[in-house]
């Protein structure tokens, strides 16, 4: 079947490393505006990786550091199966998610002597910015919110939240590295993400940017002093909160919190599940569960279940704690927790290194973004963001200590 597969793609005349990168700069074009469309590109270069041979340079990422923390992630949600107390509910169909890694991995066999991650990254800003042109035709009233949001042609706003940070990151460092002429694009780009940020809900979105916003400005202007970069910080807040929606959300977030700060002990930061910001009632849960079996966790899928078990017959299942160091550790225990800290801390380190360098900036700034976003949301879990770490974690053997290592021939 490899052997037939393979001799279509020659008859064709087409290399199948080529095809790969092109169904991988689909995925990125694609992957602002919807899950379907970039699965679907990135199942079909998983196929042609898997069914040209492709698959064998996998021989070569056995010395690479970045290549053991992913199969680490692979294997224990499958390991978690065996005690889970919801192994054909939530825990297959997590463990199932770990195909995301699979398009790690064939992204991770490309040679990068012969492609250029530029244009996959060029391509995750260009859809970005069409989808955000699509946001604000509906915010003007153009166009029909989706489900009553403004998020261009995907639904939802947590994921999309996630990349238009990332996408200004990449911005600033293209902005520092181009001729003035581009300048003024990036500049007019950073905008649009920015405007398309603030015209939707998502305030773990706000959030992020916020706490990322001197990264941005440092690597707009180096040489600017750590006063500057927080007076500078002070006005995006400001301009940030010139959007109604905006402020509508912090309203909200102001007061969820006085409901906690002033409701009876026993129902106050989560002991009992309220609307008043459940994440309190996740997290608390998920803490509760860790400490019941705090070595291998309770297993995969195991927190929705535990936590059910522990809690109001009445309370809604809560299918993971929105965060990711908790849904580690309730369903996998420490081990979960040094597996996490092991894959993000080897990407950081990376990306660190080669952080001069377009693919080191955007491996470093992924890391930070999910991480920080991921202290609210699970981004290891959900479609979006795991689509997007499992890409960038591939993306490293686009680095100079890692490139050197030729995959096998094809």
């Amino acid at each position: 079947m490899i052997a037939a597969a393979k001799g279509l793609v020659e008859k064709a005349g087409l290399n199948s490393e080529g095809l790969v990168f092109w169904c991988f700069a689909g995925v990125f074009l694609t992957m602002p505006i919807g899950t379907s469309p970039p699965i679907i590109f990135g199942a079909l270069g998983a196929f042609i990786w898997l069914f040209s041979g492709m698959a064998f340079h996998i021989k070569s990422f056995f010395k690479q550091s970045w290549f053991w923390p992913v199969i680490a992630f692979i294997v224990l949600p499958w390991v978690g199966l065996i005690y889970t107390p919801d192994p054909w509910g939530f825990g297959i169909d997590y463990a199932g998610k770990t195909y995301y890694w699979l398009f790690c991995l064939a992204l991770a066999s490309l040679s990068f002597k012969s492609v250029q991650p530029r244009w996959l990254i060029n391509a995750f800003l260009l859809g970005l910015a069409l989808n955000a042109c699509v946001g604000i035709l509906q915010f003007v009233g153009v166009v029909a919110p989706k489900q009553g949001w403004f998020s261009g042609l995907t639904r939802g706003y947590n994921t999309l939240t996630v990349y238009l940070v990332l996408a200004i990151l990449i911005c600033a460092f293209y902005f520092r590295e181009e001729e003035r002429k581009k300048q003024v694009g990036l500049v007019v780009l950073m905008i649009l993400y920015f405007f398309h940020l603030i015209i939707m809900e998502g305030r773990t979105g706000y959030l992020t940017f916020i706490l990322l916003f001197p990264f941005v400005i440092k690597t707009l202007f180096r040489n600017l002093n750590a006063w500057k970069i927080g007076l500078v910080c002070l006005l995006i807040v400001g301009v940030m909160c010139l959007s109604p929606i905006v402020r509508e959300r912090v309203e909200l977030t102001v007061n969820q919190l006085k409901y906690h700060m002033n409701v009876e002990e026993e129902k106050a930061w989560g002991k009992e599940y309220t609307e008043h910001q459940d994440r309190f009632y996740m997290w608390m849960g998920a803490i509760q569960v860790f400490l019941e079996k705090p070595i291998i966790g309770v297993g995969t899928g195991g927190y929705p279940a535990a936590l059910k078990a522990s809690r109001g017959l009445n309370d809604p299942v809560i299918a993971h704690p929105h965060n990711n160091i908790l849904h580690m550790a309730a369903n996998h225990g420490v081990i979960g927790i040094l597996f996490f800290f092991w894959l993000f801390a080897e990407i950081i380190k990376n990306g660190w290194k080669q952080r001069g360098s377009l693919v080191g900036h955007v491996v470093l700034s992924t890391a930070l973004v999910l991480l920080l976003n991921g202290l609210f949301n699970t981004t290891i879990l959900d479609a979006g963001t795991l689509l997007l770490l499992s890409l960038v974690t591939g993306l490293q053997r686009a680095l100079p200590e890692f490139v050197k290592t030729r995959p096998l021939n094809h």
